[in-house]
């Protein structure tokens, strides 16, 4: 014969296992029919809803109560669940929708600042070129329009240029090279690179040592030449640009310092977010915002880093940091 509590126990599971996967009103049905069919055939006498012995009405109903709380906080669990799945479908929902948000709002920005950068240079190039067809010019003058419209395509070029640096970068793209080349050669295509940019500065060249570092000189003048044309576009016209350059041991350190008015402490989190161009953006003409976000990600793809801070001096200094020891494993790495 059957031991009762095993019985019992066995009922109680079959109990759970119903109230773990279906609504709570199924689990006390359950229940009620469980303590039933304890009752009719194994609780004495055999075959009847009677009890005979008053402890099986105690062991009867310490079941039944069992089962229904069982029951009940198992049902309660599993509604638990399904409010934490609804609160996590809803937070991806929300999170979703604020990505497409930002990602509207990024389109918006770089249409807006294309549109804008766009319509100035080529506006230039309209007027200069209207300019030299007329015959009153004089050779200076029209060597000058042509310096314009030099300048602007250089310019455009470059706004072109940004936008495939980016889709670069977004595609993961961006691949590293390693050459052994003096830090002089890295600064000096950088500022070949924007002498359009720093034509209005008077630029400080400062190289310190004379080791030979193995970089992506690629990567780095064009990280570089992007801290150039910001320095330029925030610093006055007539004022002065300082690099230096410093070789240690692990890295190749390169500093811009501009002569502008420094980076409010408000924009500091947000310096290197895509279009972002801060407080002193209204007092320039030119910017996408999309230079320092380039530069931070050409420097990641040869593991190097930018940052930023105001200097001492004042105005705001930016610092290039990149590996350059150990040059065999990090062409493996690459």
């Amino acid at each position: 014969m059957l031991n009762t509590t095993t019985v019992a126990l066995v009922l109680l599971l079959i109990v759970l296992v119903i109230a773990a996967n279906f609504r709570l009103r199924v689990a006390v049905a359950a229940s009620i029919a469980a303590m039933l069919a304890f009752n009719f055939f194994f609780l004495p006498p055999v075959g009847t809803l009677t009890i005979a012995d008053p402890q099986n009405w105690v062991a009867l109903a310490v079941f039944l109560a069992v089962s229904l709380v069982a029951s009940n906080l198992s049902a309660k669990a599993r509604e638990r669940a399904v409010l934490a799945t609804e609160r996590l479908q809803l937070l991806e929902d929300k999170k979703a929708a604020e990505m497409a948000r930002r990602s509207e709002e990024l389109k918006s920005a770089l249409l807006a600042s294309l549109a804008h950068d766009l319509r100035t240079p080529l506006t230039a190039i309209r007027v200069a070129t209207t300019n030299l067809q007329a015959s009153w010019l004089t050779e200076d003058d029209r060597k000058e329009q042509s310096e314009i419209v030099l300048t602007e395509v250089d310019r455009l070029t470059r706004l072109f240029q940004n936008i495939l640096d980016m889709a670069r970068i977004d595609a993961g793209a961006v691949q590293s090279s390693l050459r052994a080349v003096h830090p002089l050669e890295v600064v000096e295509a950088a500022r070949d690179s924007v002498q359009h940019a720093l034509r209005d500065h008077h630029v400080v060249t400062a190289v310190e040592g004379d080791r030979v570092v193995s970089v992506d000189p690629r990567l780095t003048a064009a990280a570089l030449s992007h801290l150039l044309e910001n320095a330029a576009q925030y610093s006055p016209p007539g004022s002065t640009i300082w690099i230096r350059a410093t070789v240690s041991d692990t890295a190749l350190s390169i500093e811009v310092r501009d002569s502008g008015p420094g980076i409010p402490l408000r924009d500091m989190p947000r310096l290197f977010e895509r279009f972002y161009r801060g407080d002193h953006s209204g007092r320039h003409t030119t910017g996408t915002g999309m230079g320092l976000p380039i530069a931070r990600g050409l420097l990641a793809a040869e593991r190097g880093t930018v940052s930023a801070a105001n200097a001492d001096e004042g105005g705001a200094v930016f610092t290039i940091t990149v590996p350059a020891n150990a040059p065999d494993e990090r062409r493996a790495a690459s």
